[in-house]
């Protein structure tokens, strides 16, 4: 990783040593290349969805996975940093990608516990994932999506998931679904199956080629070894899967902000025409501008930093088994999305303050690094991030494991009943031990929500 952490510019940097690394960095410069006119046509069959197969096809996207295994061996935070990377390029990129980095990171995790992953195999054929939890209507904790034995002993898929990004790019979805007792299962089903419809109906004003549109499932056949009960992995403490989750969108928010920085330097560069009252006759002489540019340098290190920070906390958290695991990366995670946001937000607005009329040519796409941050942004209200990391410093409170977004209200988290100070790193392990050891059936009793867009966007 070169010193600047602006400077990254190869997969090289981030760690990647595969024999294709020429071909990959091409990819990746058209995708960057094409991303504002993709971005004002928004259809991800104007080329996209083609570059992204064949970053696939290069083996990129099995680049977590051991080398043994497929792929290129890259620790989690060089995977963040991929992520980055990718979202430099066009953001949309990375978001689509969130599923499928998210379970070629647990594949890559399983192994290194001398375990098995049925997803390896699949990613390291280039073979994509994406996810399907949310669902646009229901009470906090019921999952509409159900899976049934039919007459003939097939198990069944049938349900309705909305905002299910990237199965426009998929051949694999995984669904969370119930069964017959109300338990939260989780099902991969291949993306072309029989009784499958993909609508891209996707219409937010941000990352609109991330194909976040709503999935159909009728009588879709189900195989008994791509189930699995509950969510994420008893071999994490609760609240990890959320933390890698939200990991992926604040790396798309670097990036995001990386890009804004380009951009901006970039046309500003390339101007020869100024103002009468300009301080300067060449635009990128103008000391004011220079200031501006300045800030932007600064603020896009600031989300850097605090991103790769936080994955390397994360990281390090991840590699201990679960009755070891602390949860400070899940916290770090946290705190970085309370401050990354409005960084990111504030560097994509005032690119317009550079220059006049001709900067908002809808051409250029400028006002996409905005956009899509605010959709990012609007994933995870940043207010109630804060709320519980006030709550956990005041008294001492878990922070929640799993986000819910539904109809009605949960129970209040518990708290300590007098004010206390966060347990430390140390002081938390055994106590979270004895918990998971008390409570070995989480996995399969927790409750994600049929409307939680954490895990499914």
């Amino acid at each position: 990783m070169p010193e600047d952490l602006l400077a990254v510019a190869s997969v090289a940097d981030v760690g990647y040593s595969g024999r294709e690394v020429a071909r990959i960095d091409a990819v990746i410069a058209r995708i960057a290349a094409a991303a504002a006119a993709r971005d004002h046509d928004g259809n991800p069959d104007r080329g996209l969805r083609a570059d992204v197969r064949e970053l696939a096809a290069l083996g990129l996207t099995a680049a977590r996975l051991p080398v043994s295994a497929g792929g290129a061996g890259l620790t989690y935070p060089q995977l963040v940093d991929l992520q980055i990377l990718l979202a430099r390029a066009d953001a949309n990129v990375t978001q689509s990608l969130r599923s499928h980095f998210t379970t070629s990171d647990r594949a890559a995790r399983a192994i290194g516990r001398g375990e098995t992953d049925a997803a390896t195999t699949d990613i390291a054929a280039g073979l994509l994932f994406a996810g399907a939890t949310t669902e646009g209507s229901g009470e906090i904790g019921v999952v509409g999506t159900t899976l049934r034995t039919d007459a003939d002993g097939i198990l069944r898929l049938s349900g309705r998931k909305a905002y299910a990004t990237g199965t426009g790019y998929a051949d694999r979805i995984s669904v969370l679904a119930s069964d017959e007792t109300g338990r939260h299962l989780v099902v991969v089903v291949p993306a072309d199956a029989a009784g499958i419809v993909l609508h891209d109906d996707w219409d937010g004003v941000g990352q609109r080629l991330t194909t976040s549109g709503t999935v159909e499932f009728t009588d879709v056949a189900v195989d008994p070894q791509r189930v699995r009960v509950g969510e994420g992995s008893s071999a994490d403490r609760p609240g990890a899967l959320d933390a890698v989750l939200q990991l992926t969108h604040l790396a798309t928010l670097a990036g995001i902000v990386l890009r804004t920085r380009d951009d901006a330097i970039a046309w500003l560069r390339s101007r020869t025409r100024n103002f009468s009252h300009a301080s300067t006759e060449i635009p990128a002489d103008d000391p004011q501008l220079q200031e501006r540019i300045g800030t932007l340098d600064g603020l896009a290190q600031s989300v850097v930093a605090s991103v790769r920070a936080a994955a390397a906390v994360l990281g390090d958290d991840l590699a201990r088994p679960a009755v070891e695991q602390t949860g400070d990366g899940h916290v770090a995670v946290t705190r970085a999305q309370v401050v990354v946001p409005a960084l990111v937000l504030q560097a994509a607005q005032s690119v317009f303050d550079l220059g006049g009329g001709s900067l908002v040519d809808a051409r250029l796409a400028l006002d996409r690094h905005w956009r899509n941050a605010r959709t990012l942004t609007n994933h995870n209200p940043v207010h109630l991030k804060a709320r519980a990391l006030g709550e956990r410093a005041l008294r001492g409170a878990e922070l929640p494991a799993i986000w819910y977004a539904g109809t009605g209200r949960l129970a209040a988290p518990a708290s300590a009943s007098v004010p206390a100070e966060p347990r430390t790193s140390a002081e938390s392990r055994m106590p979270e031990a004895t918990r998971l050891r008390d409570r070995a059936d989480l996995r399969e009793s927790a409750a994600p929500t049929a409307g939680r867009k954490e895990s499914s966007r």
